[in-house]
């Protein structure tokens, strides 16, 4: 059950978020859904401060419908194990070597053996596997993609999105990304799907209600808009690097289009920034050991990868813009200079990375890697040193440092069409 209210703000390295009456079970823990619902609840009551808050918003949701699917059951309770021997420093390598791993593979695939492929119960178990795995698991190359690929499927395959269902809009919304990548390279565009832009509405006017979000205010809404025309803008950069002197309309066309949009997230960053820097939600200090001089501070976890977030926007855009100009065969200087300026300004989130947890650091870190393709061979270092010191324990990271800087450039590709 859900009280919708005020957000609660914590320390300055904590997070704050909207109120949730956790299900609780009873206090006779009699069912094995029970029992995995209550170590659930335990375990988001003494971390919730933390990065798990960061695309997890549907955990809240899970303890009262454990008892309604098995595999979700299963599924929660790998996912608790994990976790729970994650936080204690146990071996990365060790967190799912446990017999749950395999029940739950075996639970799913029963699911999908049946009538049950398309519930929100089977999606929120497919979803906690692929948390699990990509948070505690260990990683082989390409592994992530099969994880993503199922559940885009069942994502765009599964009956219409029921909005009065709480645990359904936090799995849609907290995996549109996987959709949104699945539209850069080929699918069709999910924002073009009436339903989606509807939820991507919702949450955002809900999310615009918790008080450390007010610094981004009623612009919040355009950047679904601007979802979209970051997909469209995408292939028309892949068509017309494929034939650039074939449409000489679509050019014009993309680049008026891009320009708009990149003075309009622009003046709403600079907007954004003035109202944190007042509001206290984000701090600009000076730091010697930092590549730009400076480390932003901010009072939570979700307000600093929001604000990281928007910034990304900004320098998607940028980049955009300046490969159009390269097509045209210009040099595109100033437009290379505000896609630079954008990038050196997302690193000031580099220093952030060792004052918050190892989850809140490699959300961050998934922000900030693509903007390597702007950095010197200097600035390449000392941000590559940071993230994989970030990265010390949970070893998601490549540990070859040139496959690391070959597929964050291969990222900041796919997102601007020129693949």
């Amino acid at each position: 059950m859900t009280k919708y209210g005020r957000a609660n703000k914590y320390g300055e390295d904590d997070s704050s978020f909207a109120v949730f009456r956790l299900h609780v079970p009873r206090a006779n823990l009699t069912t094995s859904a029970e029992r995995t619902g209550a170590r659930l609840v335990n375990l988001w009551e003494r971390n919730k401060k933390g990065g798990m808050v960061l695309q997890n918003s549907f955990i809240p949701h899970l303890p009262a419908r454990l008892s309604r699917s098995a595999c979700l059951r299963d599924c929660t309770a790998l996912f608790c194990s994990a976790w729970n021997e994650y936080r204690r420093g146990k071996p990365v390598e060790t967190l799912l070597d446990t017999p749950l791993y395999g029940k739950a593979l075996r639970s799913l695939q029963h699911a999908f053996q049946g009538d049950e492929v398309y519930t929100v119960e089977t999606l929120g178990a497919m979803v906690l596997l692929e948390r699990a795995y990509t948070t505690f698991g260990n990683l082989t190359p390409g592994s992530v993609k099969g994880h993503h690929r199922a559940i885009e499927t069942v994502l765009r395959k599964k009956p219409p999105l029921n909005f009065e269902d709480d645990l359904e809009v936090a799995l849609a919304f907290e995996n549109s990304n996987i959709l949104h990548s699945a539209s850069l390279t080929g699918s069709s565009n999910y924002i073009s799907d009436d339903r989606w832009r509807e939820l991507l509405t919702k949450v955002t006017l809900d999310s615009m209600a918790e008080e450390e979000m007010q610094p981004f205010g009623d612009e919040s809404l355009y950047t679904i808009d601007l979802l979209n025309t970051l997909i469209e803008s995408a292939h028309w950069i892949s068509q017309l690097r494929a034939n650039p002197h074939e449409s000489r309309d679509l050019r014009d066309m993309a680049s008026k289009k891009l320009r708009a949009h990149s003075t309009r997230m622009e003046s709403m960053c600079l907007e954004c920034t003035t109202k944190a820097f007042n509001m206290g939600s984000l701090r600009e200090v000076p730091d010697e050991d930092s590549i730009t001089g400076f480390r932003y501070e901010s009072t939570t976890v979700k307000f600093a990868q929001v604000y990281a977030s928007m910034l990304n926007f900004q320098i998607i855009l940028c980049r955009m813009v300046y490969e159009l100009e390269v097509i045209d065969g210009n040099a595109g200087e100033d437009e290379y200079a505000a896609y630079r300026a954008g990038c050196t300004q997302l690193w000031n989130f580099v220093p952030y990375l060792s004052r918050v947890d190892t989850i809140a650091a490699l959300h961050m870190i998934g922000v900030i890697l693509p903007s390597l393709e702007a950095a010197n061979d200097i600035e390449m270092e000392y941000i590559v040193d940071e993230c994989y010191k970030a990265d010390e324990y949970s070893k998601r990271l490549p540990r070859d440092r040139e496959t690391l800087l070959a597929k964050s450039i291969l990222l900041a590709k796919s997102r601007t069409g020129r693949l």
